[in-house]
């Protein structure tokens, strides 16, 4: 998704903006609640979910440290999450700004939103994990939002462990 053209004086609707933050209410309480299963419920069937650095975002790259084509995909990682992956248990909690639709037309936004991620370790500590922002393109129809993609764009590009949970 190109850089969207900022818009001050864009208009939305509440029948569409009510939804859209359910939606990023829903995706952060997912993960942080460890309700891993709930959370490819969050996009489209064709839905795009991604993780990348800052410098690959703004180089154009489409992969980067996470790449889900598709809702099968991410489910399949939610999978590998529970009875494969090694990785020391912790959990996240997010703390989320407030969602700027950058641009809108048919049911169709383009979004950004600022994320801070705190992860708690097994034996209580805490570190800011992850932070970055969100472009998102959301489809909102008959009072539903859903992502067709979520590109997670971290402002760092180093982490002190392996990136098990959706961010």
């Amino acid at each position: 998704m190109s850089e969207p053209t900022r818009d001050p004086a864009l208009r939305v609707d509440p029948a569409v903006s009510q939804p859209l933050a359910r939606l990023m209410a829903r995706y952060c309480s997912a993960i942080d609640n460890g309700e891993l299963e709930l959370w490819p419920a969050c996009f489209a069937e064709d839905g795009v979910y991604r993780i990348l650095t800052r410098a690959d975002f703004q180089a154009g790259r489409d992969f980067g440290i996470w790449y889900c084509g598709n809702r099968r995909m991410m489910a399949d990682r939610v999978s590998a999450i529970r009875s494969v992956n090694v990785y020391e248990p912790h959990v996240y909690r997010h703390v989320i700004g407030p969602t700027e639709i950058v641009a809108g037309q048919d049911g169709v936004l383009d979004c950004e939103t600022s994320y801070q991620l705190v992860r708690t370790g097994y034996e209580g500590d805490m570190t800011l994990f992850s932070v970055g922002r969100y472009v998102d393109r959301v489809v909102c129809r008959d009072g539903a939002a859903l992502f067709a993609s979520r590109t997670v764009v971290t402002d760092s590009c180093r982490y002190d462990t392996l990136v098990a949970l959706p961010i």
